[in-house]
């Protein structure tokens, strides 16, 4: 099953790696791409248990009620469990929950530590020449970033769950955003599009999460979850198109001046 995951990350690598073959990247360009990823994902998965305990702590009023679970924590564990299952059904899991979580704990995360990682990986001179270089950078760092994280999740996954991760590289999509956003900030120095190459992404993510996981609260959610799936699985779809595209027609290939 990982192989299905890897095969995928391979043809985006190729996908992204090849249009640069005339023009490669400075000597440890992409191994410094390669480690951005490799870093920010590992952070990630360091950091996301910690705040998803922080909020899930929030919600079942553990801060507001501190010396209640105190009190619960003294007495043992049959108290602190009669205490937790109190907690979840006066305070339910709700769409405003898990969109405030998921911001926090993926979509601010997940994508600030990619930009942040592809950052410093760029600051070589020569990493980034043209627009596509831009998007090229943190492309490979999110695919990097999804090959991984699939990884993770495909050791204990179907073979259905796993294609259909692999088959939806929404990482990849979000570098993409990402670059181009980012691309455009270079070449005009208008700050609007620096904001735009991490709130864009940002968003996407925080809305994808958080539809994703509220589909089992009602019938509504569940299509809802399952519109933004197919739509999630239709922007990656798309960005590979697009990508295609940009390289056939040399669409971003305009040179950055640094």
């Amino acid at each position: 099953m990982i192989l299905i995951s890897l095969a995928f990350s391979i043809f985006l690598y190729w996908l992204i790696l090849h249009n640069k073959k005339n023009e490669p990247f400075p000597k440890g360009g992409l191994v410094r791409l390669l480690f951005a990823g490799i870093v920010s994902v590992l952070l990630a998965s360091i950091l996301t248990f910690p705040i998803s305990g922080i909020f899930l702590m929030a919600r079942l009023g553990v801060f507001s009620n501190l010396s209640v679970w105190l009190q619960a924590v003294n007495e043992g564990s049959e108290a602190l469990t009669k205490l937790i299952q109190e907690a979840l059904s006066t305070h339910p899991e709700t769409f405003l929950s898990n969109l405030t979580g998921m911001f926090f704990g993926a979509g601010l995360l997940e994508e600030g530590l990619k930009y942040l990682t592809c950052r410093i990986a760029v600051r070589k001179e020569g990493m980034i020449r043209t627009w596509m270089d831009s998007v090229a950078v943190f492309a490979v760092v999110g695919i990097t970033f999804e090959m991984l994280e699939n990884v993770f999740y495909g050791v204990d996954s179907n073979l259905i769950s796993v294609i259909a991760r692999a088959a939806a590289p929404a990482h990849f999509a979000f570098g993409v955003v990402m670059g181009y956003f980012y691309g455009k900030y270079l070449l005009t120095m208008d700050k609007k599009y620096k904001r735009l190459s991490i709130a864009v992404p940002v968003i996407l993510h925080t809305l994808s999460n958080a539809f994703a996981q509220s589909m089992n609260l009602n019938q509504f959610f569940y299509v809802l979850g399952t519109v933004s799936g197919i739509c999630r699985m239709v922007l990656s779809l798309l960005a590979v198109f697009i990508v295609i595209r940009w390289q056939r027609n040399r669409t971003l290939d305009i040179a950055i001046d640094r």
